[in-house]
């Protein structure tokens, strides 16, 4: 028996805007893709568990709040169970099904080819009634019940794409990839324009994963797609809007750095996006003077430049600031001061990065120290893979940013994407001889060689910092007292 949800009064047809093509789960993805065309079909592939039903439900969501109607066949949950799922990802199912904009055909997976008429019936009413959206989630079962190769594609071609091609109608298909080398799934990936694979990696940094391995006509991305199910839905955590992103990017200004030898190490002129690596190599420790230096320079232009915020991450200690002065930049910043709870759990970090608390639009500069502890974790290529994809999505949105790796006789090597994708690598060595720190300049594109300074020649650009800074934060708090 066939259960079916709808609201029979509404015979209202699909929106206009479908035959402009429908959207897939998230805005990020119509960076990459765009929209569907009108009358392709679309294949959403992947083992159980990997959120293709959260996905096509996603899909369903956005495309009918731009006025499109949708007709949900599902072979493997209840009504009850996909209005619960909708539920999780901020969709009223119910609510749309009262307005008539979705239909809802709950189908037992029985093995009886009377089943595939029920079905071949009620899709083809839902499209002369208006719908322009057809999902079949799963149509495993289907393939299952039509037992020869024969009846599957003549059931997929002459029911499924005719009915696509007739009247604008977009159809997802979803399958379970439950076995290598599925002669099913193949017939599915041949037939269809676009197809979308779906994994889970539990072990991985980023477990939710989809790739895009197919959209006629079109060019398809390279790179995976990280992304997250929430109760705001679908959403990529590695995607961004380029032209976004450059209206971002220019937005924000360059570091200027004109004090002797600091600008042997950074350059300058460092630009937006500038990606930085300092490894501390054992048995040193620390940055000694360079901390200061950084800490007293960036907290200068950042109360120079309203708006703009100065991020600072400390991870894997239980006082997140190292030195008084991050106490001091701290005061004086304020709510243009972002750092990292020191309770954060550690497989909230990669999320928690990517949110960071503050528009990337503000964020002009960010600190990351502690990159070695999330080792303990994810492990060199979990971190690896992690690091990577900041690196790329930093530079995009002009966040320039210092990651800090402090590397042990476990860990000799810092992650691979630290020296490849940074633009300037610094290492700091324990000068035994001095009793201070070598710094390192190994990879600049201001220098064409090696540079090698001691931090202690740094000492007399920290003390003039120290007192612009002061002097500038008490103007500061002076205007502000003057102005209350």
């Amino acid at each position: 028996m066939i259960r079916i949800a709808e609201n029979r009064g509404s015979q209202e047809r699909g929106s206009e805007a479908g035959a402009r093509g429908k959207y897939l789960a998230a805005p990020e993805l119509d960076y990459l893709v765009g929209r569907v065309p009108p009358n392709y079909v679309v294949l959403i592939k992947g083992d159980p568990g990997t959120g293709k039903t959260s996905f096509t439900l996603c899909s369903v969501c956005r495309n009918i709040r731009a006025g499109s109607k949708a007709l949900y066949v599902t072979t493997n949950e209840s009504v009850d169970k996909l209005k619960q799922v909708a539920r999780s990802l901020g969709c009223d199912m119910d609510r749309r099904i009262a307005e008539g904009r979705v239909k809802v055909v709950e189908c037992p997976t029985i093995g009886d080819e009377y089943l595939i008429e029920l079905i071949t019936e009620e899709i083809m009413k839902g499209v002369m009634d208006g719908y322009d959206i057809v999902v079949i989630d799963s149509v495993t079962p289907l393939m299952r019940i039509l037992d020869t190769y024969a009846k599957k594609r003549a059931w997929l071609h002459t029911v499924i794409y005719k009915i696509a091609s007739m009247r604008n109608v977009n159809v997802f298909l979803v399958c379970d990839t439950l076995r290598k080398d599925d002669a099913d799934v193949a017939l599915l990936e041949y037939l269809a324009d676009v197809v979308i694979a779906l994994e889970y990696r539990q072990e991985s940094i980023f477990p939710r994963r989809l790739r895009i391995t197919k959209f006629r006509t079109k060019p398809i991305p390279s790179t995976p797609v990280y992304f997250t199910l929430s109760g705001r839905g679908f959403t990529a955590i590695n995607v961004v809007n380029e032209e976004e992103a450059e209206r971002v990017r220019n937005s924000k200004p360059p570091l200027r750095i004109t004090e002797e030898p600091v600008s042997k190490l950074f350059g300058q002129v460092v630009p937006p996006g500038t990606q930085i690596s300092i490894i501390i190599k054992h048995p040193a420790s620390g940055l000694g003077l360079l901390h200061r230096y950084l800490t007293f320079k960036l907290g200068l232009e950042a109360l120079r430049r309203d708006g703009l915020k100065l991020g600072l991450i400390y991870y894997g200690k239980a006082k997140p600031h190292a030195i008084q002065e991050e106490e001091i930049l701290m005061e004086a910043l304020r709510d243009r001061f972002v750092e990292l709870p020191t309770d954060i759990t550690l497989r909230q970090m990669p999320c928690f990065l990517m949110k960071r608390e503050c528009d990337p639009r503000e964020l002009w500069f960010l600190v990351v120290s502690g990159c070695e502890k999330l080792i303990e974790t994810y492990g060199l290529k979990g971190l690896n893979e992690m690091l990577t994809m900041y690196h790329l999505l930093d530079a995009k949105l002009g966040v320039t940013t210092l990651r800090v790796f402090r590397t042990t006789p476990s860990t000799p090597t810092p992650p691979s994407s630290m020296m490849t994708l940074s633009d300037i690598v610094i290492e700091v060595t324990l000068n035994e001889e001095r009793g201070c720190y070598n710094l390192r300049l190994v990879k600049g594109r201001h220098a064409l060689r090696p540079i090698t300074i001691l931090d202690t020649e740094l000492s007399h650009a920290v003390a003039e910092l120290r007192k612009e800074f002061m002097r500038v934060w008490e103007a500061k708090k002076a205007s502000e007292a003057g102005g209350g």
